[in-house]
């Protein structure tokens, strides 16, 4: 057996001794559910006292081991050139394939300083590099071009001279 498993038979073994009403506890001195502590009264009660408070109950219970992460990688190749890689551990993940033809997909995702899951796809091939991911910034929206007077007057005086270029055009008589 592994550590992480012995570790927790040992504590599910610890915390559900407490639980038997005749088991006087771990240590020997757990009251465990004695009538006199289910009814909140001390053992040895002083007859001046009138009221008591409740007592609380002590349980025996072994600190719990903290749960490890599980960590899990792979690879694989052949003589083609195709592979792919990956692994697990537990706050991040990366995986990666190329086929025959060199084209290359993958994905990572990490948990960034806010604590928040960033995750990345990319593709490698005859189009290039290209990238999406969680965290990229967006491109504002085009807006439509706002013209200097210089330019506004250069267009109006362009598009004056076309149009009479079309009129003097279309008034001309036609050869056969």
């Amino acid at each position: 057996m592994n550590a992480l498993t012995v570790v927790t038979l040992a504590a599910v073994a610890a915390c559900s001794v407490a639980q038997l009403p005749w088991y006087p506890g771990l240590y020997g001195a757990h009251p465990g559910l004695h009538p006199w502590y289910r009814s909140g009264m001390p053992l040895m009660p002083q007859p001046t006292m009138k009221a008591m408070a409740p007592m609380p109950m002590a349980y025996n219970m072994a600190p719990i081991a903290a749960m490890a992460p599980i960590y899990s990688q792979y690879d694989a190749q052949n003589e083609f050139g195709q592979y792919s890689f990956g692994y697990n551990a537990g706050l991040s993940a990366r995986n990666e394939m190329r086929d025959a033809f060199g084209n290359v997909r993958g994905s990572y995702n990490y948990l960034d300083t806010d604590g928040k899951v960033q995750t990345q796809h990319y593709v490698a091939d005859a189009l290039g590099y290209r990238v999406s991911g969680t965290n990229l910034p967006e491109a504002p929206a085009p807006a439509a071009p706002q013209y200097t007077p210089e330019v506004a007057a250069a267009r109006a005086a362009h598009q004056a001279a076309y149009n009479e270029a079309a009129a003097a055009t279309s008034a001309a008589p036609t050869t056969p």
